[in-house]
């Protein structure tokens, strides 16, 4: 099993994050690119990028919900 590190978490989060841009665009009826930004410009996201929060754990759902 692979340890998720803070160095290789990078690596996870491309397939989150573009699920989550797409619940986000979907819900709120923006672009992708407007997405997108409110994603990355969220406090969720910010945890997302830290190994230490576990967040890389949660479901695209569960961060969606999370940003609402």
């Amino acid at each position: 099993m692979t340890v998720v590190t803070q160095k290789n978490l990078r690596s996870l989060l491309p397939g989150k994050i573009a699920k989550v841009v797409s619940l986000i665009s979907g819900e709120k009826h923006c672009s992708v690119k407007d997405a997108l930004l409110q994603f990355y410009n969220s406090s969720v996201y910010k945890e997302l990028e830290i190994e230490q929060t576990k967040r890389w754990w949660q479901s695209p759902y569960e961060l969606f919900e999370d940003m609402k």
